[in-house]
């Protein structure tokens, strides 16, 4: 998918990622509780190098509704910031790995919440249809259908 659409939908995803996990479907077993507070920081570091700060002590995947939030109070100027990155082909940043740019790093964000979106999405309709368990964890008490 192009950049330019995976920002155009980046609101959606948001409101589909948190729609899954305030839904019945069954999440403990999946990494969303650190892979997602990893990568709304990711994007927020992105957005406050260009003086939009966002900032959140919530753990766990709950901060992506923190940042749905600030996102929905300054979506105008993050959606600014987003399209001058997408255009911008030499600005870098410097991360843990190396020098990265930042164009990269913001639609390696986009995509993460785009592939994560649809995942859950694809999840909540096999559980509405009914569909079997794959895997049964038996460390999980609660049975969820």
């Amino acid at each position: 998918m192009e950049a330019a659409a995976l920002l155009f939908n980046l609101k959606d995803n948001i409101n589909k990622i948190i729609g899954a996990f305030n839904s019945k479907l069954e999440t403990r077993t999946m990494p969303y509780n650190v892979s997602i507070p990893l990568e709304v920081d990711l994007l927020a570091g992105i957005l406050r190098l260009h003086g939009l700060n966002f900032t959140s002590a919530t753990t766990g995947a709950k901060r992506l509704e923190d940042f749905q939030g600030w996102f929905l109070q300054h979506e105008q100027q993050a959606t600014e910031v987003m399209h001058h990155v997408l255009e911008d082909k030499r600005a870098y940043i410097k991360t843990d790995q190396g020098t990265v740019l930042q164009k990269e790093m913001l639609i390696r964000r986009l995509e993460f919440f785009n592939e994560t979106a649809h995942t859950l999405v694809v999840m909540m309709q096999q559980k509405n249809l009914k569909s079997p368990k794959h895997h049964i964890y038996p460390y999980l008490t609660s049975s969820v259908n």
